[in-house]
């Protein structure tokens, strides 16, 4: 089921990049976010806590900001 998830946010995160001209890994992790908090599942220690561009992704992705 991850797999899909990660398929999924492929073309999400290419969006997030043209309209909000985020960086290609703050938008995927962005779009992981969303599908980490869709799918049920709890967060990673790093992403809840990392100071990079991924990280900020994920957890306004996560926490739907």
């Amino acid at each position: 089921m991850v797999v899909s998830n990660k398929v999924k946010t492929k073309p999400q995160s290419e969006e997030l990049e043209a309209a909000y001209g985020w960086s290609p890994d703050r938008a995927r992790g962005h779009a992981d976010g969303v599908a980490c908090r869709m799918g049920g599942k709890r967060p990673s220690k790093y992403v809840l806590v990392g100071i990079d561009e991924y990280a900020l992704g994920f957890r306004a992705g996560y926490y739907n900001r």
